[in-house]
C-alpha cells in the first residue's frame, strides 16, 4: 500500500507540472537515445569523489547532441544527508527540432543537497541543486550566414528532483535485484538575485534495473522531456536512456 500512495504522490506532481504550461507544443517525433555513466570514489565514510559521463543522440543515435562530464566532491553529512559540489562541462551540437545554429559550450558550478530516506522497502530521495552557469553566446556575422561564438552568457538555475525505487524481485538470497526507479525533475531559471524567473524544463523517468550488488547497476528506462525552449514555444522529447552506476571504494588502502 506504501508503494501506491508514493507512486500516486509522483504522478500527481508529474501531472501538475504538465498542466501548467498551456502554451503551444511542438512534438519531437524522433525518440533522442541518451547513456550514462557515474561513478562514485570512496575516500573515507565521509567523502566521495563522484563523476559522471554523458552521452546524448538525437533521432535513434543518428545525430549527435550532448556530451557532459560532470565531476563533484560529496560530503556525508549522516546515513540521510549528502552534500556536493561540482562541475558541469557541456557541449551541445545542433539536432532537430532545437534550432542551436552552431556548437556551443557551457561551463556550470553547483551545489547540491541531497535528501534520502527509506519507508516500507521504498527508497526516496529529494535533490536541490543550484547551477551557475557560463553558456557561449552565439553572434551571426553581418552580411553572411555564418555563426560564431563572441564571448559567454552568465545565469543561474534551479533544480530539484523527487526519485523513488523499490526492489520488484529479489535474487540470490536479496544480494541482488531486479528494480523499479521513476523520477520527477523541474527546472527553474533565475535571475542573479537567485529568484526564479520562469519554468525552462521537466523530466518524467521511469525505468528497470538490475543491481548486481550494492556497488553496480544497470537501468533502462523511457524519459519524457518537456523544454521551454522560447516565449511561447515548447518542445516534447520521448528519450530512452541507458545507465551504468558503478562506485569504487578505496579505503581499503588506507594505511
Amino acid at each position: 500500500m506504501s508503494k501506491k500512495i508514493l507512486l500516486s504522490v509522483l504522478l500527481a506532481i508529474t501531472l501538475i507540472t504538465n498542466l501548467k504550461a498551456q502554451e503551444p507544443v511542438v512534438s519531437n517525433g524522433n525518440v533522442n537515445t541518451w547513456f550514462l555513466l557515474m561513478n562514485r570514489f570512496y575516500l573515507t565514510d565521509k567523502f566521495t569523489i563522484s563523476n559522471e559521463f554523458h552521452e546524448r543522440t538525437g533521432d535513434f543515435f543518428a545525430d549527435q547532441a550532448t556530451f557532459i562530464f560532470r565531476p563533484s566532491v560529496d560530503y556525508a553529512v549522516n546515513d540521510n544527508v549528502e552534500l556536493s559540489v561540482g562541475y558541469s562541462y557541456v557541449r551541445s551540437w545542433p539536432y532537430e527540432p532545437y534550432t542551436l545554429a552552431i556548437p556551443t559550450n557551457e561551463h556550470n558550478i553547483w551545489e547540491q543537497a541531497l535528501l534520502k530516506f527509506e519507508t516500507a522497502g521504498v527508497q526516496i530521495q529529494n535533490r536541490i541543486r543550484f547551477e551557475h552557469r557560463w553558456v557561449d553566446n552565439v553572434e551571426q556575422i553581418p552580411l553572411t550566414n555564418d555563426y560564431v561564438t563572441n564571448g559567454s552568457d552568465f545565469s543561474n538555475r534551479f533544480r530539484f528532483r523527487l526519485t523513488v525505487s523499490f526492489d520488484l524481485i529479489k535474487i540470490k538470497d536479496g544480494h541482488q535485484s531486479i528494480f523499479f526507479n521513476a523520477f520527477d525533475e523541474a527546472w527553474i531559471n533565475q535571475s542573479d538575485n537567485l529568484m526564479p524567473t520562469n519554468f525552462t524544463r521537466n523530466w518524467i523517468y521511469t525505468g528497470i534495473g538490475y543491481k548486481f550488488n550494492p556497488e553496480f547497476n544497470i537501468q533502462l528506462a523511457h524519459m519524457h522531456q518537456y523544454d521551454n525552449v522560447a516565449p511561447n514555444t515548447y518542445i516534447s522529447s520521448s528519450i530512452i536512456q541507458l545507465s551504468v552506476f558503478k562506485n569504487f571504494d578505496l579505503r581499503r588502502f588506507q594505511n
